[in-house]
């Protein structure tokens, strides 16, 4: 078998173990028994699997931590994808380092390049680096994208069309014919796509849509769209996130706004709070703890063979739209 294909999921399958055994039989053979670290070298030695790291980490041995870029910590979107990644992670003897870039591209920057001489490569959740930027770093070791698609880098997205869809015809059943799309920041990529998405789906369902923004991705983010557009309401807004929405929604309460029966509001993520906010909010639900363990994993497997892959992983997840109060028949009481 070529060097170049071998990889620690074919050592650990002929010896017998997790592959998390296996690298900590190469990284830390303190932590399994004499007996486990002599079955794991005679089967790597079997398959001639020779650990490789990319250029960046050939100065010394490998750090066992990942970097984990996110936009905004206090969104609580991020919570349950960084668990996803915690947990399995952990289960390949990983720590995580968390790097916050409140949602400044200044210091995102800054965050990543302290961050390279100290983790063995980085989950970017929530970038706003340019692609050139973002394939640079590539260089310098192991990336994995989420909820962004960058051409040479592995990526793992949700399928925004597939909700988008739902969520129309949701509206649509619910006898909705004007939709405005309440954007989130300008740079996200992720916010281009569920408004190309909305625009299609639209059309399919004879709904008129609009597209208003950016603001920030916050409940007063929320707010000051809800303020922009108070004087001339659609029948239902779809938001960028659950935080716009939640901003949109207190807003329109406060002026004297019945909903759903004048305005559906509609948004994306299912954050905890969504399913306990009155009635509970409409949204487009993401399988965060999903999408989390599959970026980590995609990463320690760029990390333990770089060039068992020449070309770059991109996945989609399903995502699925969930009904609750804050949407229904328009002028019903």
């Amino acid at each position: 078998m070529a060097d170049d294909r071998v990889t620690i999921y074919d050592v650990a399958k002929a010896a017998g173990v997790a592959p998390s055994t296996v690298s900590r039989a190469f990284s830390r053979p303190g932590r399994v028994s004499a007996a486990t670290h002599a079955k794991v070298m005679a089967s790597a030695k079997a398959l001639d699997y020779r650990t490789t790291a990319p250029a960046t980490q050939e100065r010394g041995v490998r750090h066992q931590r990942l970097g984990i870029e996110i936009a905004d910590l206090t969104n609580p979107y991020f919570a349950e994808l960084v668990s996803g990644m915690q947990e399995a992670a952990q289960e390949q003897d990983f720590l995580l380092l968390l790097l916050d870039t409140v949602e400044d591209v200044d210091r995102e920057r800054a965050s990543l390049e302290s961050a390279l001489d100290v983790v063995d490569g980085i989950v970017l959740s929530g970038t706003r680096l340019s692609d050139a930027t973002l394939n640079h770093l590539s260089k310098r070791l192991p990336v994995v994208v989420l909820n962004r698609r960058v051409a040479g880098l592995d990526s793992v997205t949700p399928d925004y069309e597939h909700g988008m869809g739902q969520a129309m015809a949701h509206l649509a059943e619910n006898g909705i014919r004007t939709v405005t799309y309440v954007a989130g920041p300008v740079n996200s990529w992720s916010d281009g796509e569920r408004w190309r998405a909305a625009r299609t789906a639209a059309r399919s369902h004879d709904l008129l849509v609009h597209r208003h923004g950016p603001f920030a991705p916050t409940i007063a983010g929320g707010e000051q769209a809800f303020e922009d557009l108070r004087e001339k309401l659609p029948h239902a807004v779809v938001c960028y996130n659950d935080l716009v929405a939640f901003g949109f929604l207190v807003a329109a309460l406060r002026a004297g706004v019945k909903i759903p029966a004048e305005l559906s509001i509609m948004g994306h993520d299912d954050i905890p709070l969504s399913r306990y906010l009155g009635g509970g909010l409409t949204t487009v639900v993401t399988p965060k703890r999903a999408q989390g363990s599959a970026a980590i994993e995609r990463l320690i497997r760029r990390i333990e063979n770089p060039s068992a892959h020449r070309t770059p992983v991109e996945g989609s997840l399903p995502v699925r739209l969930v009904p609750r109060g804050t949407t229904g028949p328009r002028g019903q009481a």
